[in-house]
């Protein structure tokens, strides 16, 4: 009976990290050389990354630790769970599209410091962006931004202060009230609460008109339903923005069910040469 008589934070929800002593990278994909893994500083201490670096015209491999300035850059802000291990296909998946990718830890996941919070990941985010515009001399209106479900969360939250030149998130949830009133969660104890409101609605209103925004969701999410993209769309102060539902798809499914539906809108929504009625 002591549980039901206080209030206890949902927060944890949002966050399934899964620390490592090493990483493994690796795949048949992005070749070992064009794989190089970097740390960086954040307001909890080091983060980790890894870049997937394109080789130079007209070769086979990448010199170690030098981005390829000919290359579009591609910040890829990942999901809840475990680590960039976890998310090394969607990784290569953009390096195939033609991308310098980087994806990083937030605090907490992987072998970054620190435990994840709702500010502090959005800390990490925009230590993230600081990082790659360091490193590659961009500005983030050069670059373009990719938030997977949290990472939408994360990136969505960075973007009034350094817009990308185009922006696309995937499965991402409206608030946390959303989640609640749609029944993402089922059968709480009464008095669980969030202390947070993870509210990308707030932030998405507030994101500069000339960011081109693309909502990406699988039509068939039954953890994060489609009405969560609906209602982001709607609430986008971007001047250019379009709701993609991509048809037969669950949560975070699109990009290894269905890559040749996704990459022609991924490619196209960053040249901002899509054809749309």
């Amino acid at each position: 009976m002591i549980l039901l008589l206080g209030c206890y934070s949902l927060d944890g929800f949002f966050f399934s990290p899964v620390a490592v002593d090493a990483y493994a990278l690796g795949g048949d994909v992005i070749p070992a050389d064009c794989q190089e893994l970097v740390d960086f500083e954040g307001d909890a201490g080091s983060l980790y990354g890894a870049w997937g670096h394109q080789p130079e015209d007209g070769e086979a491999s990448c010199a170690p630790g030098t981005p390829n300035a000919d290359a579009d850059v591609l910040l890829f802000f990942h999901g809840n769970a475990e680590n960039i291990d976890h998310y090394w296909t969607d990784v290569e998946f953009y390096w195939q599209s033609g991308f310098e990718v980087f994806v990083f830890d937030y605090r907490g996941y992987g072998r970054s410091a620190g435990d994840p919070s709702h500010d502090g990941v959005i800390a990490d985010g925009a230590a993230a962006i600081h990082y790659v515009e360091e490193s590659t001399g961009l500005e983030s209106t050069e670059m373009v931004f990719v938030g997977l479900s949290l990472g939408g969360f994360v990136s969505i939250h960075n973007i009034d202060k350094r817009p990308p030149r185009a922006f696309v998130t995937e499965d991402m949830f409206a608030s946390a009230q959303t989640l609640l009133d749609q029944g993402t969660l089922l059968d709480l104890p009464q008095g669980w609460l969030f202390v947070e409101t993870f509210d990308n609605l707030a932030a998405a209103r507030k994101m500069p008109p000339e960011v081109p925004y693309l909502v990406v969701h699988g039509e068939k999410d039954d953890y994060i339903q489609p009405e969560n993209a609906r209602l982001v769309y709607e609430a986008a102060a971007s001047d250019n923005k379009y709701l993609f539902l991509v048809p037969g798809m669950d949560h975070a499914e699109t990009i290894t069910e269905a890559p040749d539906v996704f990459r022609p809108w991924l490619e196209c929504w960053a040249e901002q040469t899509c054809a749309i009625d």
